[in-house]
């Protein structure tokens, strides 16, 4: 009888339209929003199965004509910078044909999923679902990261984080996944049991952040921060005055963390310090402070001088560099190598303007506030983290969410003739 009834529920499915629509939207909303950390192919499935759900109408995009103003801008930024690492490295990579045709793939499904963003983020309907999804996404990658640090006794190694991550990669996954944390416990339509769960998760995210030893990390949460107490109240009506004794509870209890960690292990003794004194070397020694990037920077720097329009494609760093890193230590950097200095200033210039986008949302309560406020807060990290880490390229796992979550700033979401459900 059930599985009868479950098919019956299953064709009534396929017959409407629109319930089809609503499941597709589903689909692709956890496909983007527990795609930070679930195996390429589970996201690549829910997305086939998300397209497979459309009819033709469904596969068509008109949003680039609602376009006008900074929102054009933004869009045709991202069309100039897909186009450009799509076609520039496979036309003056330095490696052969077939190699260069195969490094395309990534860029590709980057494309891909804006396109898939263009299609599914039109309505209310998605906003609720893909705002859901992402704070779960978030509270579950935080709690098995911190559970599997402390199993781990809060290791210094750097390359048995969670699902087989280095701690730099997994540490921009927490700081990008940290926002939606915030805005779950910040935006009054939620339940008061949501927003102290979510309170609890963003502790136990700047815990996870804090044993990655990356002063990169730190800096790019910091940043974040930052930035939430100016935008916090114009996205979700929250009085940081009218509620002082509560941030002063989460503060205090936000800053027994590193202390209790401080004094649970040896280990984490020796790095907090070690970080500090390097912190605080700033302003003397910076090659202290940046861990000797300076040369890595100045070699990679010299690289892209030899091909200044083109780059050398998508192939490995160390085969050119005598220093050998796997990445310069920085993505506008590595956007150069790889893609030319065109192709950095595209890069540059569209995470420049997709915040100034996002933030001029925030400003005209355009849209769902926590959507821009999450997107706006995650860029804000990753591009504070870029200038000592590499992420121009780098795993789909975040390259796919991130873009796609950019995607968004100039899709029917934010247009005037939006559907709501």
């Amino acid at each position: 009888m059930e599985i009868t009834g479950l098919k019956d529920r299953f064709i009534e499915l396929m017959k409407d339209e629109d319930k089809r629509y609503c499941a597709a939207q589903i689909l692709f909303a956890l496909s983007i929003s527990f795609g930070w950390f679930i195996e390429d192919g589970y996201r690549r499935g829910l997305f086939l199965l998300a397209l497979l759900l459309l009819n033709r109408k469904q596969l068509k995009s008109g949003v680039i004509k609602q376009w006008n103003g900074l929102t054009l801008a933004a869009g045709l930024l991202l069309l100039a910078l897909a186009a450009w690492v799509l076609f520039i490295p496979l036309a003056a990579g330095t490696d052969s044909f077939k190699m260069r045709l195969a490094g395309t793939a990534r860029p590709l499904e980057i494309v891909l999923y804006g396109w898939g963003v263009m299609l599914f983020a039109k309505d209310s309907f998605f906003e609720k679902y893909f705002f859901r999804f992402s704070a779960l996404s978030a509270a579950a990658y935080t709690l098995i990261a911190i559970i599997n640090r402390a199993m781990l006794h809060f290791s210094t190694e750097r390359n048995d984080w969670l699902f087989d991550k280095h701690a730099a990669f997994a540490g921009i996954i927490l700081a990008s996944l940290l926002p939606w944390l915030l805005a779950a416990a910040f935006d009054k339509r939620n339940k008061n049991s949501v927003r102290a769960a979510a309170a609890v998760m963003v502790i136990l995210n700047f815990a996870a952040v804090l044993v990655t030893y990356y002063r990169t990390i730190l800096l790019a949460v910091t940043v974040q921060l930052f930035f939430a107490l100016f935008i916090t109240g114009r996205c979700f009506g929250f009085s940081f005055t009218k509620h002082k004794g509560m941030l002063l509870a989460l503060l205090l209890l936000a800053a027994s963390v590193p202390v209790v960690l401080y004094n649970t292990s040896t280990t984490i003794r020796v790095e907090l310090r070690d970080n500090i004194e390097r912190s605080l070397s700033v302003g003397t020694n910076f090659d202290k402070f940046t861990t000797d990037r300076g040369e890595i920077w100045q070699e990679a720097t010299e690289l892209i001088s030899f091909r200044r329009l083109g780059g050398y494609g998508w192939v490995d760093y160390n085969d050119f560099a005598v220093i050998r890193k796997h990445h310069p230590h920085s993505s506008y950097i590595q956007a150069a190598f790889h893609t030319g200095i065109p192709g950095a200033l595209l890069y540059t210039a569209s995470l420049a303007v997709c915040a100034l986008l996002a933030l001029i949302y925030i400003a005209r309560g355009k849209g769902d506030p926590a959507i821009s406020y999450a997107i706006f807060l995650g860029l804000a990290a990753t591009a504070v983290a870029s200038l000592f880490e590499s992420y121009f390229f780098t795993s789909r796992e975040y390259l796919i969410p991130f873009w796609s979550q950019l995607a968004m700033l100039v899709s029917p979401l934010y247009s005037d003739s939006r559907k709501e459900l």
